[in-house]
């Protein structure tokens, strides 16, 4: 272990009984970059609306306010390694709202469904290949996840979406945060989750209209074709995103 790391690793391990009880609405930038979780403090506003600004957790937050009390948990689909998905749980624990929120992810990065979309074309980003994304891990995640005494609150599935939905088809949900970028993945996310949204429930949409990731626009137009909701655009700041409420 480097100094520098040591250094972070020490804060880290000091700011976190100073702020995790601190509503996550208030936490200053740094010890929410020490942390590497998305706080309204780390957003940058500005004049320009962009579709590949990343995550607002602005946005989400807005959002996951208006669902807290529809019928059902929360997920997120592409939790990579929880900038957004503890966030999520500490909005609601903080609130006393209880509900569950699922994270999913394969945490080994993009399988072969990657070349769909490489196909599909859009613009070209080092992430979008085989095993992209994979700089994450299960076992780090879990440990944020209860040191941030979120376990009874949050779950990670681990696994692809087709193995891993499944097991949770008993579930209904009020929110779900779709970051998932692939066409396929995409696919088998609304597949899943759009029956089991209850009435008034949100699906936000992280890479619609996103340039490097068209194979998201194309998996949600295609399933919604026969339904009555369409894309709904939000923005918020500098960020422009997209999501649907369920009839």
């Amino acid at each position: 272990m480097t100094f520098r790391s040591y250094v972070a690793k020490f804060a880290r391990g000091a700011s976190l009984p100073l702020f995790k009880h601190v509503p996550i609405e208030r936490w200053p930038e740094l010890p929410a970059r020490l942390h590497g979780i998305h706080v309204p403090s780390r957003v940058v506003p500005g004049p320009t609306k962009t579709a590949a600004s990343g995550v607002n957790i602005n946005t989400v937050f807005h959002l996951l306010e208006q669902t807290l009390h529809t019928e059902g948990d929360v997920a997120e689909c592409g939790v990579f390694r929880g900038a957004t998905l503890i966030p999520i749980g500490l909005f609601l624990k903080q609130r006393g709202i209880s509900k569950n929120v699922i994270g999913f992810d394969s945490f080994e990065g993009f399988d072969e469904s990657v070349n769909i979309d490489i196909r599909l074309g859009g613009r070209d980003i080092e992430s979008k290949r085989v095993g992209g994304l994979a700089d994450t891990s299960y076992q780090g995640l879990a440990e944020k996840i209860d040191k941030f005494g979120l376990s009874s609150t949050v779950t990670l599935a681990k696994g692809y979406f087709h193995k891993t939905l499944p097991l949770f088809a008993s579930r209904r949900f009020c929110f779900v945060h779709l970051d998932c970028d692939l066409y396929q993945s995409y696919q088998e996310c609304m597949e899943f989750v759009y029956p089991r949204l209850s009435p008034g429930g949100i699906i936000l949409f992280d890479e619609y209209n996103d340039p490097p990731w068209p194979g998201c626009n194309k998996a949600i137009d295609e399933f919604l074709a026969d339904k009555p909701e369409r894309p709904i655009e939000i923005a918020l700041d500098n960020f422009s995103k997209w999501y649907i409420k369920k009839q």
